[in-house]
């Protein structure tokens, strides 16, 4: 049937192929309609407040928040919570987690920050030598990426390559494809070709929040002062905002391109993940308001939200069939895709054009992720 639907797109028309595709989405409704999801409240016990920064493939989610004695990383993995503080900081916080299980960050001593790389127990230094530096980001082959003394970096292997047409980095693909920003506009560097810019057409302030192995970005931007979430697929910019919503931040895409994201419903803050032609509302059961941040490709979502009582927590989210999250007690034991963000403003091209371009993908990559979710773990 897909390949009917590809073949007549040039023979029927633009209009009837959309038709046609939407019939195929209404017959093979996508993996988010109709199920709900699990949450679990992941806030380190003790502590003031806490948020999810990352969940990585494994269902380990990390994040930082306040504790009596500063801010703290921390590291949630089968329901036991792990607080990361490298050794002679006053604070730290995490970034991301890959699944091989590094982690990158920033911890801070008197004021100066610097990036760290936590690997099994041991925190290296991606940035020997420099003043001061984060580290925003860690790759599935260890490659740490952040800011610092000498501008944005890629450390690797012990080498570090400054990649001058960033003034901040966000993510990578195996492909050697970054996405940061510059200024107030989104960049994405491709090999051989350079600094390219992606900011939706007519945006201010735009923010990328990540790139997939497709190379999909997730970008955002404020338009006449709203602030809505797009997917950059090809040429293409396709709006995130959930019917009905008033704006909408995409801020995470994972490699089956569902998207996750959080923004302003009529019944306040909530959090959505988009599959294929299908929306899902997020939000924790007895919470005032939800901010997904993080998805990984098992469709598990993590953020951050407000509790009945007016906190600040860490939660984790996961629908039937999803791996590793335990819904135990978290308890202490010492010692985190993709893509988009807010964006205003009108896409570029048509919207069929526009929504076959994500949802293609989708369909192609469904049978897929059915066989590699229903393989017993």
């Amino acid at each position: 049937m897909m390949r009917k639907l590809i073949g007549n797109a040039g023979k029927t028309g633009l209009g009837t192929a959309l038709l046609l595709l939407f019939l195929f989405l209404w017959i093979s409704p996508s993996r988010a309609l109709g199920e709900s999801y699990r949450y679990i409240d992941i806030h380190p016990p003790g502590w003031l407040d806490s948020r999810v920064t990352c969940i990585n493939g494994n269902g380990e989610a990390v994040g930082f928040g306040t504790t009596d004695s500063g801010e703290r990383g921390f590291l949630w993995s089968s329901g036991t919570i792990t607080e990361i503080l490298p050794p002679r900081a006053d604070s730290a916080r995490v970034a991301w987690i890959n699944d091989s299980g590094e982690i990158a960050g920033t911890w801070e001593k008197d004021g100066v920050r610097h990036a760290f790389l936590l690997r099994g127990t041991t925190f290296l230094d991606p940035t020997p030598n420099w003043g001061d530096s984060e580290a925003t980001y860690v790759g599935e082959d260890g490659a740490v990426a952040g800011m610092g003394e000498y501008g944005v970096y890629v450390s690797r292997d012990g080498i570090t390559e400054i990649f001058p047409g960033f003034s901040s980095v966000v993510g990578g693909n195996s492909s050697g494809q970054w996405v940061g920003s510059s200024g107030t506009s989104s960049v994405l560097f491709f090999p051989g070709r350079g600094y390219l810019n992606v900011t939706p057409p007519g945006a201010t302030d735009s923010t990328p929040h990540g790139i997939n192995e497709s190379g999909i970005i997730a970008v955002a931007a404020m338009q006449t002062g709203t602030m809505k979430g797009y997917v950059k697929s090809g040429e293409f910019y396709i709006d995130m905002t959930p019917s009905g919503w008033s704006s909408s931040r995409a801020m995470a895409i994972n490699d089956f391109n569902e998207v996750a994201g959080y923004g302003d419903s009529t019944a306040g803050r909530r959090s959505f993940l988009r599959s294929s032609g299908t929306t899902e509302e997020i939000a924790f059961p007895g919470w005032t308001s939800t901010e997904a941040v993080a998805l990984n490709n098992d469709g598990q979502v993590a953020g951050s939200g407000t509790t009945a009582f007016g906190e600040t927590h860490a939660f984790v989210a996961s629908p039937p069939g999803a791996a590793a999250a335990s819904s135990s007690v978290p308890g202490t034991s010492g010692g985190c895709v993709i893509a988009l963000h807010d964006a205003g403003g009108n896409a570029t091209g048509s919207a069929a054009a526009s929504l076959i371009a994500l949802v293609f993908p989708l369909l192609l990559l469904r049978g897929r992720i059915r066989s590699r979710r229903a393989t017993p773990r």
